[in-house]
């Protein structure tokens, strides 16, 4: 099933990742073997039309923001190369985006409904009859919530032991808490030394404030 810790996308857009892959592999592989005769003769113009419109279609997802489109370049060992790093940065962006189904031993996307292996490594066929429930998507998400909040609650805890090591009154935290600050704050703005120096620096213990 898919990982929901990862980032998630459309089965549109992996789609059009996947024929992106296809094309650009196929050009390159073209280009590194042409390259490797003669590395310093000129682009001609429909391959650098070609190459150029397929750099304009990995920009959605390698190009980053306010970056420009590239321009192809103008020998034949500089294009491959430049097509080259564009092919690492389609697998990057679908590394993050897949994740491995032990159900049918294949990768598949991490889509937001829906279920879709990678079609080019070639998967089995049950993998491409089976059809996800919308319910698995909302059940990675309620778990992806509940280990947050898990997780803000020990910190929270470990803020408030912190504070109470400090000394600091346990109504003044409250009411600071309560106007926004954080334990270590609130225990700071009472007058309270966090690192137990009026105790020679050595305190790991809350004092005893009475059995009231």
């Amino acid at each position: 099933m898919p990982d929901f810790h990862l980032p998630t996308t459309t089965a549109t857009l992996a789609e059009r990742h996947e024929t992106l892959w296809l094309g650009l592999s196929a050009v390159h592989k073209d280009l590194v073997a042409l390259g490797a005769k003669k590395p310093t003769a000129p682009v001609s113009e429909p391959v650098r039309i070609a190459a150029e419109g397929l750099l304009s279609e990995c920009a959605s997802f390698i190009r980053k923001p306010k970056e420009r489109l590239p321009v192809a370049a103008a020998d034949l060992a500089g294009l491959a190369v430049q097509l080259g790093q564009a092919l690492a940065g389609l697998e990057d962006w679908e590394s993050r985006h897949t994740t491995w189904d032990e159900k049918f031993n294949c990768r598949i996307w991490n889509l937001h409904t829906g279920y879709r292996p990678i079609m080019r490594l070639k998967p089995p066929a049950a993998a491409l009859k089976f059809e996800r429930d919308d319910m698995d998507y909302i059940r990675g998400q309620l778990v992806v919530r509940m280990k947050q909040r898990e997780r803000r609650a020990y910190h929270e805890g470990f803020e408030a032991g912190r504070a109470a090591r400090a000394g600091a009154p346990t109504d003044s935290l409250s009411a600071r808490a309560a106007a926004g600050q954080t334990p270590v704050e609130a225990g700071q703005a009472a007058g309270a030394d966090p690192l137990g120096a009026g105790s020679g620096g050595m305190q790991t213990y809350p004092r005893l404030r009475g059995l009231a």
